[in-house]
């Protein structure tokens, strides 16, 4: 194996051009200088210098060997400020995933307000159900998930949770449009968008009217919240879904209205189990914690 410290001093004698100013430049010997020297041709096989007297001239092979240490040594420079990084908890990369409504929303929201304080780190939003994303946050792959979660997963820690309302979304000229808040019983015979049996808003709407005489009416089911906003404008039926799909809704000039249940959506920042905490994780937490409360009101009705 090549010796570093050889390899340094080969490359101090080439960029100054003599013995005497590798010496003075490592504040060594020049006869240390010497031996390193012969020692790196020993181990290469390669004959770097023509000596004359105190001097010495770099072959060609001497050039060819001072190109692959100069990428070395840069090599170990950008090591060596990847452990400084490492040693403060700063990071250069994140991928940072979360439900598809969510993925639209709230985590782009926050991504884009730690962009001005963390300018050198490199951001990947993905966007997937909560059951594809916590498997690649237990792996590694995603730094960071905005999932539902409906229980604790090993290999997985959750650092973030919180509630948020759900909403009504009318077709247009529905009659209830009239009220403030849309109850359950309010429901009792209508046309609804239901949702997969095994969705978390399933659950949740499933539970809510299961007591309401007539039922509602069910003939269309979506896997995602983000599916309702077409459906509902062009009169299929009346759409419960969480705050984030409502906003998205609002802002395309649909109708929104107040659901009123105590049951919440769920949502929770996990990441992998052996994750370190640093800046970026902690001003991550902050950030979301601030901008989910713009999704907890009934401001943007």
């Amino acid at each position: 194996m090549l010796n570093q410290r050889s390899l340094e001093v080969f490359r101090e004698t080439m960029l100054y051009g003599s013995l005497i100013g590798a010496a003075q430049r490592l504040r060594i010997s020049q006869p240390a200088v010497s031996r390193h020297i012969r020692e790196l041709e020993a181990r290469t096989g390669l004959t770097l210098f023509h000596r004359s007297g105190n001097s010495v001239t770099p072959t060609k092979q001497a050039f060819g060997l001072l190109a692959e240490v100069d990428r070395a040594f840069v090599g170990l420079r950008e090591l060596e400020a990847q452990v400084k990084k490492i040693a403060n908890g700063e990071i250069d990369s994140v991928t940072a995933a979360a439900m598809p409504v969510v993925a639209t929303t709230l985590l782009p929201d926050v991504v884009a307000k730690l962009t001005t304080r963390f300018p050198d780190t490199s951001v990947e939003l993905q966007s997937a159900h909560s059951n594809h994303i916590i498997p690649r946050v237990r792996g590694g792959l995603y730094t960071l998930g905005l999932v539902s979660l409906r229980q604790a997963v090993a290999g997985a820690r959750a650092i973030w949770r919180s509630s948020f309302p759900y909403y009504c979304l009318l077709p247009p000229g529905d009659p209830l449009a009239a009220k403030d808040c849309i109850t359950p019983e309010d429901l009792a015979g209508r046309h609804l968008i239901g949702y997969a049996d095994t969705s978390v808003s399933g659950i949740m709407l499933d539970r809510v009217l299961s007591g309401i005489t007539p039922q509602p009416i069910v003939r269309l089911r979506v896997h995602l919240s983000k599916s309702t906003w077409s459906l509902v404008e062009n009169g299929c039926g009346i759409a419960i879904v969480d705050t984030f799909a409502a906003h998205v809704h609002r802002s395309r000039n649909g109708t929104v209205r107040k659901f009123a249940t105590d049951t919440k959506f769920e949502l929770t920042l996990v990441v992998p189990e052996t994750a370190q905490g640093g800046p970026y994780m902690e001003t991550f937490v902050e950030t979301l914690e601030e901008i989910s409360q713009v999704y907890k009101t009934d401001a943007f009705l």
